[in-house]
């Protein structure tokens, strides 16, 4: 053997002559090939002016030159000649243009990075970092990218698929903080898609599941949707609280064929307690809550000035769960939020009492109750009317009023039969308007005769604000028969909010008497 098995080598022979010649042939081959660096591999010919020492891979299939039947192998420049060096498979080669490592194999040079692209089987990989036994793929950077396959191409998807044993393991993605967990996402001991978080790394806390038949969507504790969305978070306390156990809401259900129509619904269940061991609701607790709250000028979100909730009416019991709604906003110039409108558990749907009448945001359609005024109040756009508790009263006389001939006489009703709120005052025989608006009145006057006096004529009409009405006048003219002769009146009067109304009567040519007995005057608002 006159060469080394590998590189190709000169051997120096038994008692051979100029020893020194092959020995320095083997050290400028090794220093040829040894940590092996060409300056390119795209060149077909020789370049004009090398420098001895210069190396070339001959990756061209038919170079020319002095390089002509080199392809393949590795160019030499020494001694003012090209030597061609023959590589074997597994022989690496810098690339200096490139900054790339070369392979040499069955297909000739190929870039180290080819190989590595199909690299299999690795125990364990580390980037930037290094991998072990639960980490087998480490990899410690700022951000990491997939993509789509744009170089084969692919499908243009992009999917990362975490494959578990059985429906009792978890495939998970862990987010940690300082290597301490604090929150899990995927399927999580069972089937369903879902998210755990945990302040400690130790307690977690169910955040949300998805059912994997419906698709249904699930919030909290111990949310397991089927047919719907649940929202479960229960919480300890002894006062009234948001302790939401379970919401549910259907999107649709049924296919096309089924004789139920889609439905979508939003049912609350709630419990007291915590999710082991739970505890019947109290009044007032809330099922549910919607609250709203807006960025404000100072820089800063405002509370929760408006809400709907959902509320237990009583303590629950097998037998007695009482619910009702309850609608809060804020009213203008305000910041805290208060209930407007309740619809309570025996169906009443319950206005919250307002001082007053708004005077601000008021639109036709609008109603209120006016506490002040103990009724409701509808806007037609240009004012508030009232719509119930209108006032109306019935006053009657306890004597006989005495008319003198010829005088208009108020007629003093001094006793108040009915008189809802105070409208009528006995003490001045008047009503008096206490907002504006059409009022309605009706009187009847009876004759009575005094000793043998007969008047020619029995006279009434309406009086507002101390003057004739206008309205409303009645009169019998003819013999007055004493018990018997009687006056109707009736009228409607528009009145401002202060106007007063009264009844007074007159005898022509004698005096007599407005009987006690068979005489009224009443009256309303109209609504």
């Amino acid at each position: 053997m006159t060469t080394t098995r590998h590189l190709a080598l000169p051997l120096l022979a038994a008692a051979q002559a100029q020893k020194h010649v092959t020995h320095n042939e083997a050290l400028t081959l090794l220093d040829a090939l040894v940590q092996l660096a060409c300056l390119d591999k795209d060149r077909t010919a020789p370049p004009p002016n090398p420098a001895e020492g210069d190396r070339y891979l001959l990756a061209a299939p038919n170079p020319t030159g002095a390089w002509a039947g080199l392809s393949g192998q590795i160019a030499r420049f020494e001694d003012g000649v090209w030597i061609g060096l023959q590589p074997r498979p597994g022989w690496l080669a810098y690339l200096a243009d490139e900054g790339e490592l070369y392979l040499y194999g069955a297909a000739g040079w190929a870039p180290l990075r080819t190989t590595i692209q199909s690299l299999q089987n690795l125990g364990r990989l580390g980037i930037n970092t290094g991998a072990d036994g639960a980490n087998r793929l480490a990899v410690k950077a700022d951000a990491a990218l997939f993509s789509w396959d744009d170089v084969t191409p692919g499908s243009g998807h992009m999917r990362v698929t975490l494959n578990r044993r059985s429906s009792t393991e978890e495939a998970a993605l862990v987010l940690q903080s300082g290597y301490q967990t604090r929150a899990l996402f995927g399927l999580l001991g069972n089937d369903l898609v879902g998210l755990k978080v945990s302040a400690d790394g130790t307690a977690y806390a169910q955040g949300f599941s998805v059912h994997p038949a419906s698709g249904c969507f699930g919030l909290g504790q111990t949310a397991t949707p089927v047919a719907g969305l649940h929202l479960t978070t229960l919480r300890s306390g002894s006062g009234p609280g948001v302790v939401t156990q379970d919401v549910q809401v259907n999107s649709f259900g049924g296919d096309a064929g089924a004789t139920v129509p889609p439905v979508a619904t939003f049912v609350a269940q709630v419990a007291r307690g915590v999710p082991g061991a739970p505890a019947p609701i109290r009044a007032l607790d809330r099922f549910f809550g919607f609250f709203g709250a807006g960025w404000r000028p100072d820089g800063t979100y405002s509370s929760n000035v408006v809400a709907f909730t959902g509320f237990a009416e009583e303590d629950f019991t097998a037998s007695g769960n009482g619910t009702g709604l309850d609608f809060l906003t804020t009213a203008v110039g305000a910041t805290s939020r208060r209930s407007v409108v309740k619809f309570r558990a025996n169906g009443a749907l319950e206005l919250q009492p307002q001082a007053g009448a708004p005077a601000l945001g008021t639109a036709a359609g609008q109603i209120v109750f006016d506490s002040s005024a103990g009724a409701f109040r509808g806007h037609d756009g240009t004012r508030w009317w009232r719509l119930t508790n209108l006032p109306r009263f019935l006053a009657t006389t306890n004597f006989d009023n005495v008319l003198a001939a010829g005088t208009w006489t108020r007629v003093q009703f001094n006793t108040a039969e009915a008189n809802d709120h105070g409208a009528f005052a006995a003490a001045t025989n008047r009503f008096t308007a206490a907002e504006a608006g059409l009022h309605a009145f009706t009187a009847n006057l009876a004759y009575k005769r005094n000793g043998t006096s007969a008047p020619s004529a029995f006279e009434a009409q309406f009086y507002r604000n101390g003057a004739p009405a206008g309205r409303g006048r009645a009169a019998l003219t003819g013999p007055l028969v004493d018990g018997v002769s009687c006056l109707g009146l009736a009228t409607v009067l528009k009145l401002a909010a202060g106007d007063t109304v009264e009844v007074q009567a007159r005898l022509t040519g004698a005096d007599g008497s407005v009987a006690a007995a068979d005489s009224l005057f009443s009256g309303r608002q109209l609504p």
